[in-house]
């Protein structure tokens, strides 16, 4: 007798614990409005407020936008087979939000739910958010980290989603869109030793991603010389003897856009190997001609054994690096 008991006490408290742990939970529970449609008061709800606006018929914005919708037709985003475009789900209304409350209101730049242009009062980020729903992937994976995303940039500052232009970016010819701000390219590709830009045999993305990478300068390579070496892989090596700035960092010795100098140098030889050879007891150093010799005037006083327009690459052609045994100097 005792031990049922003890038995039916154990089994007072345990339904005592489950009576607490449901009314426990029941409190916890989100309150559900039906005015709501069943999305929760407390906490965020399901669906951004835009969505829940009525969409309007794709024939109401050639009404007013007629220039727009036919633009938009030309590209690949006006493509309705494509299930994949903005055509293909709600035309205009995939990027702009629906729009049954702007045609109700006769138009008006306040009933539009999401806008791009300059008077927009979406953010940067709020607009690149709109395009990063489709391009989130390859090349437009890093944009957020990238250095045009950090600047306060966003897609519709390069790209107009309604042009036929290639990327549909905002200018016919790519580097013109990037000379708009990067104008110390601009100059520099006008001058003498530059690389093929403004001849259109390269462009500014053969080098660089715009959308962000994990190199430097939106290099689309994790190294500078890795860049280089896609074009010019004569010089990768390796060598038997290196020539350490060859090794670090081609920009050293090279400007990548343009020079006033030969072979895009950032100095003319020998000025630009000095900057790191001294030439202490070097063959090139300036010799003195005896004043007291008869005959000798200023310019002989002043004469080198390196003559005028020699520079070190006369001797030092392996500049880059040498895999001859007696290649110590880069004489061969």
């Amino acid at each position: 007798m005792p031990i049922m008991e003890h038995g039916f006490k154990w089994a007072r408290v345990s339904l005592g614990l489950a009576v607490c742990l449901s009314a426990l939970l029941l409190y916890m529970r989100p309150v559900v409005s039906e005015d709501a449609g069943g999305h929760e008061e407390h906490g965020e709800k399901s669906e951004k407020s835009w969505e829940s606006k009525p969409y309007a018929p794709v024939e109401s914005c050639v009404d007013c936008h007629e220039d727009k919708v036919k633009q938009m037709g030309l590209t690949k985003h006006g493509n309705k087979m494509d299930p994949r475009t903005p055509w293909a789900k709600h035309e205009c209304q995939s990027c702009h939000g629906p729009m049954g409350e702007h045609v109700d209101a006769g138009g008006g730049k306040e009933t539009v739910n999401r806008a791009f242009g300059k008077d927009s009062p979406l953010s940067a980020e709020e607009k690149s958010e709109v395009c990063l729903t489709c391009h989130e992937k390859g090349k437009q994976a890093l944009w957020k980290r990238s250095i045009h995303a950090g600047k306060g940039l966003a897609c519709t500052d390069c790209h107009n989603p309604h042009n036929s232009n290639p990327r549909h970016l905002k200018a016919e010819v790519e580097m013109n869109l990037c000379f708009t701000c990067h104008t110390d390219v601009k100059n520099d590709i006008k001058k003498t030793s530059h690389h093929p830009i403004r001849e259109g045999k390269i462009t500014c993305t053969n080098c660089h991603n715009p959308h962000g990478t994990l190199g430097p300068h939106n290099l689309s390579a994790l190294r500078v010389n890795e860049k280089c070496y896609e074009c010019h892989a004569e010089k990768r090596g390796p060598f038997l003897y290196e020539h350490r700035p060859v090794v670090e960092d081609c920009t050293i010795c090279h400007r990548p856009h343009g020079s006033s100098h030969m072979k895009l140098l950032v100095r003319k030889s020998p000025y630009l190997c000095n900057s790191c050879h001294t030439g202490s007891q070097h063959r090139s150093q300036p010799r003195t001609i005896n004043p007291a010799t008869p005959g000798t005037n200023s310019w002989q006083r002043l004469a080198q054994i390196q003559a005028v327009y020699k520079g070190c690459q006369n001797c030092h052609p392996a500049v880059h690096g040498s895999n001859h045994a007696s290649g110590k100097y880069f004489l061969r």
